[in-house]
């Protein structure tokens, strides 16, 4: 009985971690996240493509009234929208961390007062380009850095990149299953490597999917397990 109710339990807290992830769609992976330490990788991962090569941009402007600067920097994003139509696979997003396409009628996109500076406010964007297997990175890159370099800018408004170019991630939770696949049968070929009358205990599968960066478009996916083996 208690097995069956530990069983129920664990089914239980992927799910609910499925659903909580669904309200996050899309994850944004900064250019600096990179691996520089296996040692710190569980044994079992997938490797995906991101969907989206992401360019952090600031969209700054000095005009003297906080009504105009607002009017000047909305009318260069919609500038940047009204040129995405024209290009395929370009979109722009917003957000730390969790990323939503950006709406102009979204109260939610507030412009931020620089206090180094009077009378500037600024706001953060991510301009993405879709990742095309057809393309290479280098060509889709320069595309996505031509796109921001020709901006329509508005007035005094001013674009400023900033960072490297990033990934993102949309619906990470989608590998989950995949991964406990590889799990399982990681730990079964451990069971029948060490043969005998010896048994495998994982823990920790309840986690979340984690990645990290692993070259300038894929994604290692895994999942913060553990394994003990035991042998009587």
């Amino acid at each position: 009985m208690k097995k069956n109710m530990l069983v129920v339990l664990f089914i239980f807290s992927i799910i609910s971690g499925v659903v909580h992830a669904s309200g996050t769609d899309e994850v944004v992976i900064t250019g600096s996240r990179m691996i520089d330490d296996y040692d710190i990788m569980p044994a079992v991962t997938v490797k995906r493509q991101a969907d989206f090569l992401v360019q952090n941009v600031r969209l700054i402007n000095d005009s003297r009234s906080p009504e105009l600067r607002k009017e000047e920097i909305i009318g260069t994003i919609d500038n940047l929208l009204k040129s995405s139509k024209r290009m395929k696979g370009i979109e722009l997003s917003y957000g730390e961390g969790f990323l939503m396409p950006v709406n102009l009628n979204d109260d939610s996109l507030q412009l931020i007062e620089d206090r180094r500076r009077i009378d500037t406010s600024h706001v953060d964007i991510f301009v993405k380009v879709a990742l095309d297997d057809k393309k290479s990175a280098k060509t889709q890159i320069a595309s996505l850095r031509k796109f921001i370099a020709k901006t329509k800018l508005v007035s005094r408004t001013e674009i400023e990149v900033l960072g490297d170019i990033g990934l993102s991630i949309v619906h990470p939770e989608q590998d989950r299953y995949e991964i406990l696949k590889k799990i399982v049968a990681e730990n079964n070929k451990i069971k029948n490597i060490v043969g005998g009358n010896c048994e495998t205990t994982v823990n920790g599968l309840e986690g979340r999917v984690q990645w990290d960066r692993s070259d300038i478009t894929t994604l290692t996916m895994y999942i913060g397990y553990g394994t003990e083996l035991k042998c009587g």
